[in-house]
């Protein structure tokens, strides 16, 4: 038979998979905003053909990082529990005396927060240069 797992390894994993599943997420999310945002700077010729649907590579970066924001929100939230945990037993042990703040959740939702509002700044640009009247 197998010895019963750690309890304390198993949370190690989830705050390692959690933490590195956040920082995958954003840049993934990051580089999907980015390049449909870029969509209609590639190839400027094509908007004369595509007129208003131009719009909609831009507007999907938008979108997705509006749905990333609400996302990232409930993925720290949990996060932030294990996090927790992880500290707390860290100080019980002495091994580290960690600090009460942690700005990773801050840091993390203003960055996406600022990317959708770069993202919504670009669909008026496009709109404006290729759509004005």
């Amino acid at each position: 038979m197998y010895p019963p797992p750690d309890p304390h390894m198993q949370l190690w994993d989830e705050y390692k998979y959690r933490h590195d599943h956040i920082w995958q997420k954003l840049f993934q999310i990051t580089i999907a905003v980015v390049l449909l945002g870029s969509v209609p700077y590639l190839k400027p010729e094509i908007t004369q053909v595509l007129k208003g649907w131009i719009l909609i590579a831009p507007l999907l970066g938008t979108v997705l990082s509006l749905i990333s924001l609400v996302l990232m929100h409930f993925e720290l939230t949990l996060f932030g529990k294990i996090a927790q945990a992880h500290r707390a037993h860290q100080q019980q042990l002495g091994l580290i005396q960690h600090s009460r703040h942690n700005y990773f959740r801050y840091l993390v939702l203003i960055y996406v927060s600022f990317l959708l509002l770069v993202s919504m700044a670009n669909v008026a640009v496009v709109r404006l240069l290729w759509l004005a009247p």
